[in-house]
């Protein structure tokens, strides 16, 4: 956290602090010095960010977890953007339904978590709970992260005296963990060839019986509310401008120019809701994505069907103007899961098509392009930094680089030996 300002007050002829990060007022306090101020200074800050005052040696107050928790996300959504924040919310909440001796934690009294003769048998209840989850190792590491940083948290408030899970132990991150996992040469040329259209028909067929004359065939059953026509059109532009799904869900008529043949991503869907925010990251706010002529030829065409025609007006709105849910998105992938011929190479599962997918596709089309040029690839996917970026997609070509390599020196081999005397 950045250190609270401290400016001298003309009028009052005296020193204050800006103290709204912590909210407080911004003219807070009347010191005779520069001096005394940051002195001050430095204890709000040091009450913020540690949650007690280093002066003080309060006896802390008996609280559950769920009390707990909810203390330590009014802390934290002062310091985070809120789609990490709604992260923290739902990792958390995992964690108060997580049961020790049979009771929800969020129930229990977090100060018996802080005891040294719990300690072993609550590490190994956390440890159970997130392997027994089922999910992936990158997931694993992330419910850890923040179980920790709330422990951690809790113990810097004095409500228990260490955190109680940091020698927790989980399968290692691999290399492979780390990256975009289906972002294999043979399945993105699939989907960029004969892919996108493999899935448009199965969509098409799935959606006949429901859509076949907009909302009149619709059957809460099947809950597909996108037409075959906007679908195809959301995929293409998605496969050729990389947008992610919260933007193009946010994308508007002003954010899109025909003349130009450029999007600008401007807002974007937050994360658990239906409200139109600002974009994943500060990279990617305000990028401007260059558009192919023929997308732009297929968007104009949907635009001027749309009755939707409002400057602000979403370009792929809901029946009624308003974000589709994500749960639409869900819903249109489902019935054409089953066209995708590819399985996963380390697990040998089937490559059950995702929304992302079509920004792999995008990502991997621009490496094709520009090499192993990861901060302009950086720039065109909106990544923070281009070290992300090489980590999610560097081995596509690094992979096929240490193959031909391998090959190159097994086959001196036969060089050599054609050589001998």
């Amino acid at each position: 956290m950045k250190d609270l300002a401290v400016k001298y007050r003309a009028d009052n002829k005296c020193y204050c602090i800006n103290a709204a990060r912590v909210g407080l007022s911004d003219k807070y306090g009347s010191f005779a010095t520069e001096k005394e101020a940051v002195a001050e200074a430095e204890k709000l800050k040091a009450k913020f960010v540690l949650g007690r005052d280093m002066q003080a040696d309060e006896k802390p107050k008996l609280f559950s977890i769920a009390q707990a928790i909810s203390e330590y996300l009014a802390n934290q959504i002062l310091l985070q953007k809120k789609p990490y924040h709604e992260g923290q919310k739902f990792n958390l909440s995992l964690l108060a339904a997580v049961k020790f001796d049979g009771i929800a934690l969020g129930k229990q009294q977090i100060e018996r978590f802080g005891r040294k003769s719990e300690r072993e048998d609550f590490r190994t209840c956390i440890e159970l709970a997130i392997k027994n989850e089922g999910q992936s190792i990158e997931t694993m590491h992330t419910r850890r992260k923040h179980w920790s940083k709330f422990f951690t948290f809790a113990a810097g408030k004095g409500w228990i005296d260490a955190n109680p899970i940091t020698d927790i132990k989980l399968p290692k991150k691999s290399k492979k963990d780390d990256r975009a996992p289906k972002v294999q040469k043979e399945f993105i040329t699939w989907l960029q060839t004969d892919g996108l259209d493999a899935y448009s028909a199965a969509y098409a067929k799935a959606a006949e019986l429901v859509l076949a004359d907009g909302r009149k065939g619709y059957k809460k059953r099947n809950e597909l509310t996108i037409s075959p026509n906007k679908l195809e059109v959301m995929m293409i532009l998605s496969m050729t401008t990389g947008l992610r799904q919260g933007e193009l869900r946010a994308l508007r008529r002003c954010d899109y120019s025909s003349n130009r043949q450029k999007i600008t991503t401007r807002l974007a869907i937050d994360h658990g809701t239906q409200d139109l925010g600002d974009v994943k990251t500060d990279t990617g706010q305000d990028r401007e994505i260059e558009v192919p002529s023929e997308v732009c030829a297929m968007l104009d065409a949907w635009l001027a069907e749309s009755k939707f025609k409002a400057f602000d007006d979403l370009v792929f709105p809901s029946t009624v103007g308003t974000p589709l849910r994500k749960n639409d998105f869900s819903q249109a992938c489902k019935p054409i899961r089953a066209a995708c011929p590819f399985v996963n190479e380390d697990t040998g599962k089937p490559l059950h098509f995702l929304w992302g997918d079509l920004r792999h596709a995008f990502a991997s089309n621009l490496i094709d392009q520009l090499g192993a040029n990861w901060a302009e690839v950086a720039e065109s996917m909106g990544h923070t930094n281009a070290n992300f970026t090489r980590k999610q997609y560097g081995h596509y070509i690094e992979d096929d680089e240490k193959s031909a390599r391998k090959r190159e020196a097994a086959a001196n081999i036969l060089v050599k030996r054609k050589g001998r005397s």
